[in-house]
């Protein structure tokens, strides 16, 4: 059902402070705000990046995963349910960027914003920027119950396994745009983008540490499922980010899922086992807004009703 990753939504304390970290440490450029919403792409889509301004509520609030058209939003309410999900409100339109969205809850909680008709924009002048947001990991205590609403309810398909511990699922050639980790309590564990090569990710360290002061948690280095380099470090408001390189193709590589040991190289093929930040690092889900957010409106737009 879905055809690719969208982009993921997060509330932050300061809007400036967290759109300036975006643009000054990673490259993107903000392309549209409103109603205290910070639009921000990378490439030639209206945004691969949302950032609400909300201090009372820190967390993340949905990843957004894209569908063909309104034909497979409208089908989509009976396979989401049947598959464990809880659906928030029915199909809204007016949110800037987009033509229609669907918001559903995964039986872990986590949020996941099915939408279709992403708008384009002029893009971006040329700089060291990411190609795309790539994907996101994220913890739950049920993982079965979690695997199968991502592969019944969104049509996600496994690429790797790591013993019980994780599992990555992809809905395109990408190695994985979902990552599961057994964890106490559902959080966000990173969100990631791609870049060209291991090169560009020294280049965002260095940012990292001219413009914040700040140095990275864990990497640069390789993880064995999906092959790609790594790098993780937190936003300004305390979520990791993982930037990626080299990541697997499923079709064009001709990859075939395996199992991993749960051993600590499989996730450092170069190095030792991942530090306490990497592991203890979590950003909450926010609370979950049915329906249409108070902030998804675009200038001037008079919304339809939900269905």
């Amino acid at each position: 059902m879905v055809t690719r990753i969208g982009h993921i939504a997060l509330n932050v304390k300061d809007l400036d402070r967290a759109v300036d970290f975006q643009q000054q440490v990673i490259g993107m450029v903000e392309t549209e705000r409103t109603a205290g919403v910070s639009y921000l792409t990378c490439n030639d889509r209206h945004h691969e990046l949302i950032l609400i301004e909300a201090p009372a509520d820190r967390g993340y609030a949905h990843l957004a995963l894209e569908v063909a058209d309104t034909t497979v939003l409208e089908g989509a309410t009976k396979r989401l349910t049947a598959a464990g999900g809880t659906m928030l409100g029915g199909i809204y339109d007016g949110e800037p960027g987009i033509d229609r969205a669907l918001k559903v809850k995964s039986p872990g909680g986590h949020v996941y914003k099915l939408f279709c008709g992403m708008e384009t924009v002029p893009a971006p002048p040329a700089g060291d920027r990411p190609t795309h947001f790539e994907h996101v990991s994220t913890k739950v205590l049920n993982h079965r119950a979690e695997e199968r609403f991502i592969t019944a309810g969104l049509g996600f398909r496994m690429a790797d396994r790591m013993g019980v511990m994780a599992s990555w699922w992809h809905c395109d050639e990408d190695h994985h745009g979902i990552a599961l980790t057994l964890a106490p309590r559902s959080e966000l564990s990173h969100y990631a983008y791609a870049w060209p090569d291991l090169n560009a990710l020294g280049r965002v360290a260095d940012r990292l540490k001219a413009v914040r002061g700040r140095k990275c948690i864990w990497g640069p280095s390789r993880h064995g499922p999906g092959n790609n380099h790594f790098l993780y470090f937190h936003d300004e408001d305390g979520a990791m980010i993982e930037c990626c390189s080299e990541l697997a193709q499923m079709q064009a590589d001709d990859y075939q899922p395996r199992t991993w040991s749960m051993h600590p190289g499989t996730i450092n093929q170069w190095g030792g086992p991942p530090p306490p930040r990497f592991i203890l690092t979590g950003f909450p889900i926010a609370e979950p807004q049915p329906g249409r957010p108070s902030w998804a409106m675009a200038p001037g737009r008079a919304p339809t009703a939900a269905t």
